[in-house]
């Protein structure tokens, strides 16, 4: 890496603006240009600059570390909670002066955020990364637009999320190699992010890709993940002898490696599908099983499982235990961030529970444009219809045919039917 490039990197990872860095030394023109690779600085204002950033002048590569920080972001890849928090907390070299080294603990770092969903730490990452988006080579802006994807990902953006994983499966295909469980993982997230944006059919292809290389590498529970994910979307397009096929056999994985939060993802889907078919018995016999299965860090996997239970206990009537998973889900939700989606679920059953007069309001000033505003054409609908047949049950024909027309719309939009 060029010197310039490098004094840019290390002085915004030390938070230091350019006056700061040049003061006493040269211009802060003078400075741009050198971080700009825009001029030859002489040897000694170099090395001023290097003393005062604390770091060397002449880097050499470190082989060592840079396989120390891949192997961790396997383990990230792999799912390996305990040994890559056990690695982050106890790793030395944090303020490495080799630049790649630096470069590639930042990145893996933001993916150590979004995989510990430590959203706002990676947000502000992102951020800072982004001031120097400009140096970093080619396998270096593959993880980048990865875990930029991925972040939208969780933050329910998912047309941004596709964009960069389309970058990024770009550069995966072009002259850069990676390992086949990088391809595989990269394929994942996009069979993912394609569920979620309701192109089932696009979602299933890449699935399978990515199911066809776990198999070939013997990752039993990568597999068991993608067998999860068919059955979803086998669900949504209601081929549900197909969803229950695959559930049984990612069940099978789950039971034979004894990973508990594996079943716990498994169940919950199995209740998804049961409330699909009218079978809330069942569903809510599942749902009960997933969330002792699921880990106490889990907390947006227990919050899915407990709005299904409230979803079903309200559906047969029994409003005591529906009261009393709301109960336990306002309590997780107020104990975390960023888990609005939730807050609004539970507050409109809350409203529901209680026959506020409130409800109408609730949803058309804050849950549909909450919905609309992160593209989540699904809940749009389903909130836009219970408008609709609100306004309708008090005679307000105009306004129930509006929302009647907008949740038709929003089902168009997430529709696999609408690619």
């Amino acid at each position: 890496m060029e010197i310039g490039s490098r004094i840019r990197f290390f002085r915004i990872q030390n938070n230091m603006t350019q006056e700061e860095l040049a003061q006493e030394i040269i211009s802060i023109s003078y400075l741009s240009k050198i971080e700009n690779n825009q001029t030859s600085a002489s040897i000694e204002v170099l090395e001023l600059l290097c003393e005062r950033l604390g770091i060397k002048l002449i880097e050499s590569e470190e082989y060592a570390q840079l396989k120390e920080l891949h192997d961790w972001y396997h383990l990230m890849v792999a799912r390996k909670r305990e040994p890559a928090v056990s690695f982050y907390e106890s790793y030395e070299c944090k303020n490495s002066n080799d630049s790649r080294v630096a470069i590639f603990f930042v990145l893996f770092e933001l993916r150590y955020f979004i995989f510990t969903n430590q959203l706002d730490k990676a947000e502000a990452q992102i951020k800072r990364m982004e001031l120097y988006r400009d140096i970093l080579d080619i396998r270096m802006s593959y993880f980048y637009e990865k875990f930029v994807g991925q972040f939208y990902y969780l933050k329910n953006h998912f047309s941004a999320a596709m964009e960069h994983f389309k970058v990024a499966e770009e550069i995966l295909t072009s002259s850069v190699h990676f390992e086949s469980w990088e391809t595989a993982d990269l394929y994942y997230y996009k069979g993912l992010n394609n569920n979620r944006m309701g192109k089932l059919a696009l979602s299933i292809v890449y699935i399978q890709k990515a199911l066809a290389i776990y198999q070939s590498l013997y990752d039993l529970k990568r597999s068991a993940e993608c067998q999860i994910l068919l059955g979803i979307c086998y669900e949504k397009i209601n081929e549900f002898e197909m969803a229950e096929k695959n559930y049984l056999l990612a069940a099978k994985v789950a039971e034979g490696i004894n990973d508990s939060s594996l079943l716990g993802l498994i169940y919950h889907n199995q209740g998804v599908l049961y409330s699909k078919v009218g079978k809330s018995n069942e569903a809510i016999e599942q749902f009960l099983n997933s969330i002792t299965h699921k880990e106490e860090h889990m907390v947006i996997g227990k919050l899915r499982s407990i709005h299904g239970l409230i979803e079903e206990y309200y559906k047969i009537g029994d409003h005591e235990r529906c009261q009393k998973w709301l109960k336990e889900g306002f309590a997780l939700v107020e104990t975390h961030q960023n888990l609005q989606d939730f807050t609004i679920h539970f507050i409109y059953y809350d409203y529901l529970l209680n026959k506020s007069e409130n409800l109408s309001r609730f949803i058309e000033k804050d849950a549909l444009p909450y919905f609309e505003g992160i593209e989540h054409h699904l809940h749009v609908a389903y909130y836009a219809e219970e408008l609709g047949k609100i306004y309708q049950e008090n005679h307000k024909y105009k306004l129930a045919s509006y929302y009647f027309s907008k949740a038709i719309s929003s089902l168009k939009k997430h529709s696999h039917l609408n690619q």
